[in-house]
This record gives C-alpha cells, structure tokens and sequence, in this order.
C-alpha cells in the first residue's frame, strides 16, 4: 500500500490480510469499513465478471470509486461485504459444491481470456516454463525434480487426450469457505476474483477441492453431474494450476535473485500424490 492512495482515498486503520502479488487490505474510510486491493493481470477483467455476476443477483464486490491505475496494475477500492465464512465440515463443503456449479452456471455467457492466462495444456507447455524448470532442477535438485515430473506427467496426458472436449467457461479460481460469507444461512459475499479466467469448469476444483476435499465434487454433482472425461480431467487441471505464474517467478529469481518460496506448490503436488483420486 502506497501513501498516495491512503492520502487519496483517506483510508484509515490498514491492515494487510495477504501477502501476495494481488494484495489486499481491510481499512477505513469515514468510519465505513472498505477492501483495498492490488491487481496485476488484466486487472479489468475481473472487474467486468465480478460486474456481470451483481447484474445476475450474486452478491460480489463493487467497487465505490474508479480504479487507480498504476504502472504494473491498479488499486481497486470495494465496499466490505457482511457477513463471515462458515465453519468448515464435510457439509460445509458439500454445500460449497452445489453453490460452484450455480456460480458456473451464472458466469455463462462471460467471453474472453484474462491477459496473462492460458488454458491448462497451455500453461504446462510452454517453453519458457520448461527452460525454467531445468534452470531450478540444477540448483535445487529435489525441488525443482518434483516440479519438473509434473509437470511432464500433466504434459503426457494432455498428448493423450488432444482437443480435451468438456464445458468451459469462467471460473472464479478460488471458491474456497474463506471467500464465501454468510448471514445465518443466507449467502452475503463472494470475494476474492484475482484468479477468475476461462477455462475448463472442472479447473475451478483446483484450489475450492484442493486435492482432498472430495465432498466439494459430490456437491457439484449433486447440481451437475460430470461426465467420465471431466473426472478424468480434474487431477490434470489440479497439477497444471501449480504452474501458473511460475515461469515468471522461476526466472525472477533466476535471474536478480529475487525472493522465491515454492513450499505452496510442492505441498499441493505431494498433496495429489498421496489421495491419487478425484471423488
């Protein structure tokens, strides 16, 4: 957060809630609680998903003053939303299930890719991320081995299932029981679109399934029932979402020595090693 824009939009009692690139900070302005957030990557594209949705009933934020556009991104300031996160539990997610496959259903119709996204086939071939990948193996062999054979799994079925023929469309990207709130049982917020783009529907199980919370695909089920192909689909789509990003993270790092914590992407791929399995 720079001085500027808590001096522009008089912003008070910051506080960080992330850590991330795409940051985001809880504050106040006049006493009216408000979300501050950092975009990078084609930043307006949320925005328009975000927009489409309100315009469709769900509850998302809005922002209340025009964004700040900045070199590198823009500083977006929303209305804070009521209501909490549901305590987590195997209903929980059922539950959060059921809404994913309506959230998708309301995001038909949203065309276009976010700039900076790709399709998961896509994203794993690149050659830039390959080179990248090889450059980290040498310096950090156990690491970069565990990325590298992932990504050449997530390759190798690809090659086996060409011209992938499932429902695509918007995901949100991060349908997670920490960006869902309610009030009682009425559902208050859904927050957090830094990661929505277009893709496989099945790739939205990315981070909202993470690997283990299968309940979260019987739920979707129970609203849209998958066909074989996308089952087969969701561990594909699971692994390659580890390396969205990565090509420019591994070469940041690279090549100025800039920071680089891989734990978040080893742990889901272990993660998926140890259940093997998609609901």
């Amino acid at each position: 957060m720079t001085a500027e824009v808590v001096a522009r939009w008089r912003l008070e009692n910051c506080r960080a809630l992330t850590q991330r690139a795409n940051g985001t900070w809880a504050a106040e302005r006049d006493g009216t609680p408000v979300i501050l957030k950092y975009f990078t990557d084609d930043w307006a594209y949320p925005l328009r998903v975000a927009a489409t949705l309100r315009e469709r009933g769900w509850p998302v934020p809005e922002p209340i003053e025009e964004p700040l556009a900045v070199p590198g991104g823009a500083w977006i300031l929303f209305n804070r939303l009521p209501g909490v996160p549901r305590q987590a539990s195997e209903e929980e997610r059922r539950s959060r299930g059921r809404l994913l496959a309506e959230f998708h259903e309301a995001a038909t119709g949203i065309a276009g890719q976010r700039g900076g996204f790709a399709m998961p086939a896509e994203v794993v071939g690149d050659p830039e991320l390959e080179h990248w990948l090889r450059v980290h193996e040498a310096v950090r062999p156990e690491e970069g081995g565990i990325l590298r054979r992932c990504r050449d799994e997530v390759m190798a079925w690809f090659g086996e299932h060409p011209g992938v023929d499932v429902p695509c469309g918007v995901i949100h990207g991060d349908f997670t029981s920490w960006n869902l709130l309610y009030e009682d049982d009425r559902l208050t917020g859904v927050i957090d679109f830094e990661c929505t783009h277009h893709t496989y529907r099945v790739a939205d199980f990315a981070l909202s399934w993470r690997g283990y919370q299968d309940e979260v695909i019987r739920g979707y089920q129970e609203v849209r029932p998958l066909s074989e192909l996308e089952r087969q689909l969701i561990v594909p789509a699971y692994r390659a979402w580890m390396f969205l990003g990565l090509e420019r993270e591994l070469a940041a790092h690279h090549r100025t020595g800039a920071p680089l914590d891989l734990s978040w992407q080893i742990t889901h791929i272990q993660r998926i090693r140890t259940t093997g399995h998609a609901g």
